[in-house]
């Protein structure tokens, strides 16, 4: 039997001697991208990463702790290097910034509330100047660990709060630049032809050059999309906050999980109708001291598997081994649109609607970087499989974090199945004909369908369409839509799996 088909390990790309200044091996390198010429003077490029060549990790995203239960030693000064080779912080004649933060001091102060606390420590980290940045990191953790517990002070309820810093290399940026920059150019008759100058004039101008669908990109920045769905990961409950640099979001962990909503109203608009969750699913808990520190390092070197294998030119190379910068843009345009709407689906217990309207395009979108379709990921059996193999590859600490919401996704899964109440017109345990698991899974789709209008259009649907409306109760559980993010989790576990189905996809 013949091994399967393994995607390239470099592509060619077809670059303009003109781009990047006439000097795109410069611009190769700062990607970490081992080029050489096809030929002398040839437009075309021979490109492969350097980890591929190398053999080793990314390195295009890299946790550090900083301070906490993972550290003898607290380690702050890599802060002030990091800060100060960035450069970047507040500008201080930015006058409504400035009021900004003392507006939320003084909130802060008034209310005693931790909601209001946190994010005034989360705006002072976010814009501290880069000599202050690791002594206002310090503060905040130091003070995180002496607050007492409300009603008892001599129990320190973050004694275990850490502070971890995920490091985004620039390289990733110049890497996904790159498909957007050869797409602006195939999409443009004059640039096809060789004729830069309305390109050198724009530019003089500052008028947008080369943007190609950048702002569906931005969560690549500040990073904070990808980490969106980490820091949710125990919604309604919650454990860490952070502040987002240009070079990587500092995260301040609290080592305890508390109470993420309120229970009145937090704004004016929660006094609209809406509909939330009916009974608790959830505790509040003290975490193992090495839970936080587990499940944002082994996040982190998901997300560098991942970014290793979306940001491999080879892998979007067709069958001569011609890189394509439309797949690879749409690839990195689907992946970040996954991570976008599971965060937004963990930020929205109050709304089960909103969840579960996320939960079908999350779903669908899934279903485009793996193939599956909703019926496979909606089928019980395997969808505890899957959360069997999280259980088995996430490290025990970090799964206290990192998958109590897939455990609820499979519970909730279970609970649809009861919905079907006609058990007279079933037989042997099935509903129209279907085992429990199979009718579920169909229900789900009937009521992603039913985004467009319920009702099925399609002949050979309509009949067993009308029969699982007929047979299920229409009681959705309120976790239900929590499937999305035991399937995020799934796909961040073994990137490399998809690598081929990549290459082999349109």
């Amino acid at each position: 039997m013949p091994a399967p088909e393994q995607p390239l390990t470099s592509a060619t790309v077809e670059v303009p001697p003109w781009l990047w200044g006439g000097a795109p091996e410069d611009f190769f390198a700062r990607a970490n991208l081992r080029v050489r010429r096809s030929a002398t003077e040839s437009q075309r490029w021979q490109v492969q990463t350097e980890e591929s060549y190398a053999r080793v990790r990314p390195g295009l995203v890299i946790a550090e702790h900083i301070a906490g239960p993972a550290q003898r030693r607290a380690r702050f000064d890599v802060l002030t290097r990091i800060a100060r080779d960035a450069a970047l912080g507040l500008d201080s004649k930015d006058v409504e910034a400035l009021r900004q933060i003392d507006s939320s001091r003084q909130r802060a102060e008034k209310s005693g509330d931790l909601a209001d606390l946190f994010y005034y420590w989360q705006l002072l980290a976010t814009v501290a100047q880069p000599q202050e940045f690791a002594t206002v990191a310090a503060g905040i953790h130091l003070q995180l660990t002496e607050m007492p517990a409300e009603g008892d002070s001599s129990t320190k309820l973050f004694q275990n709060s850490g502070v971890h810093l995920i490091r985004r290399s620039d390289a990733l940026l110049h890497r996904t630049k790159i498909a957007g920059v050869l797409l602006r150019i195939a999409y443009d008759e004059r640039l096809s032809r060789g004729d830069a100058r309305h390109i050198r004039e724009l530019s003089a101008s500052g008028e947008r050059v080369f943007s190609s669908s950048e702002n569906l990109l931005q969560g690549i920045f500040l990073f904070d999309t990808y980490l969106s769905p980490l820091l949710g990961a125990m919604t309604p409950t919650f454990w860490a906050f952070a502040a987002h640099r240009t070079f990587g979001p500092l995260i301040f962990s609290l080592g305890h999980t508390i109470n993420g909503t309120r229970s009145g109203p937090g704004e004016f608009l929660h006094l609209l109708p809406s509909q939330g969750a009916l009974r608790a699913t959830w505790s509040l808990s003290s975490l193992p001291p090495m839970a936080c520190s587990e499940a944002i390092g082994w996040w982190a070197s998901r997300l560098d598997a991942l970014f290793g294998v979306v940001g491999d030119l080879a892998v979007f190379a067709d069958e001569s081994g011609l890189y394509n910068p439309r797949k690879h843009l749409q690839v990195l345009l689907t992946v970040e649109q996954l991570f976008r709407r599971v965060g937004s689906l963990l930020t929205s217990p109050r709304d089960a609607h909103l969840q579960r309207v996320l939960l079908f395009t999350i779903l669908d979108t899934v279903e485009r970087l793996t193939g599956r379709d909703i019926d496979r990921l909606c089928y019980l059996p395997f969808a505890e499989k899957k959360f069997k193999q999280l259980e088995e590859s996430i490290p025990a600490a970090a799964g206290a974090i990192l998958l109590p919401l897939a455990r609820r996704a499979i519970v909730a899964l279970k609970e649809l199945q009861e919905g079907f109440f006609m058990h007279g017109h079933s037989t042997g345990g099935q509903v129209v004909g279907l085992s429990k698991d199979v009718a579920a899974a169909r229900y789900v789709k009937v009521l992603r369908n039913a985004t467009h209008g319920h009702g099925a259009k399609s002949a050979n649907l309509i009949d067993q369409t009308n029969a699982l409306l007929a047979h299920h109760d229409g009681d959705i559980p309120h976790d239900l839509p929590l499937l999305g993010y035991l399937y995020l989790l799934d796909w961040i576990t073994r990137p490399d799996d998809y690598r081929r189905f990549f290459h082999k996809s349109n």
